[in-house]
């Protein structure tokens, strides 16, 4: 993508010593709020006086909502920079731009949909039992029958310690968070957990097999660590 939006600009004229390439890596043109395009902007900001041109490979690849790429087109024509794309062509007059809008417009379709496929998919996991997301502390994510689900982790055990002493009654919720501290109970980061967060696992359905997605209630067919009773 880099070479064919360098090539473009070679053929327009443009000298390589005047050209500055923004890369995103691993960052969603879904959200406007990414660490490349920010700079991109600060960049143009900075340097109106001497850019004449951003361009990008294709339109998505600027921004996948409307709203963000008319901000972003904004922002630019604002300060006297023209946005192209390598790949699609249109012109600065009223068909060009009307083109322009049409293909944002595509972006934002195709992203609607996958979205909404997504979820649709999650659904059907979660109506067939199986947890699709980070596992919890005491589990780790894994493929059972070959499809994603969880299982226990090493820090399974301590979990279920902690309901069956929630269980007992006989401490209280702090000297038992405590407790599991000191016996080695971390986060996926390996760091202690805070109080807080302490509290949410000893409240979370997941521990006893039941998925609450999507305002649904389904049975997992993952290994609970507790009884519903806990």
């Amino acid at each position: 993508q880099e070479r064919y939006c360098r090539d473009i600009l070679l053929k327009d004229g443009f000298k390589t010593e005047n050209i500055n390439v923004f890369v995103e890596r691993g960052e969603s043109a879904k959200s406007a709020d990414r660490t490349e395009l920010q700079r991109l902007l600060k960049f143009c900001m900075e340097n109106k006086a001497s850019i004449s041109t951003v361009i990008v490979y294709k339109v998505d690849r600027m921004a996948r909502q409307t709203i963000d790429y008319a901000m972003i087109r904004a922002t630019l024509q604002k300060i006297g920079i023209r946005l192209r794309s390598a790949t699609e062509n249109f012109e600065d007059d009223p068909t060009g731009r009307f083109v322009e809008n049409l293909m944002a417009n595509v972006a934002q379709l195709d992203n609607d949909v996958r979205a909404e496929r997504c979820a649709g998919g999650m659904k059907e996991a979660v109506r067939d039992g199986r947890y699709v997301w980070a596992g919890p502390i005491g589990y780790r994510n894994t493929k059972i029958a070959g499809k994603s689900n969880i299982e226990p982790d090493e820090m399974a055990p301590l979990i279920i310690e902690a309901f069956e002493l929630v269980a007992k009654g006989l401490m209280d919720t702090k000297s038992i968070y405590k407790s599991l501290i000191k016996k080695g109970l971390v986060s996926k980061k390996n760091k202690p957990i805070s109080r807080g967060y302490f509290y949410t696992i000893i409240t979370n359905r997941v521990y006893c097999g039941e998925i609450h997605k999507f305002n649904e209630i389904n049975q997992g067919n993952y290994q609970p660590l507790v009884s519903k009773d806990r």
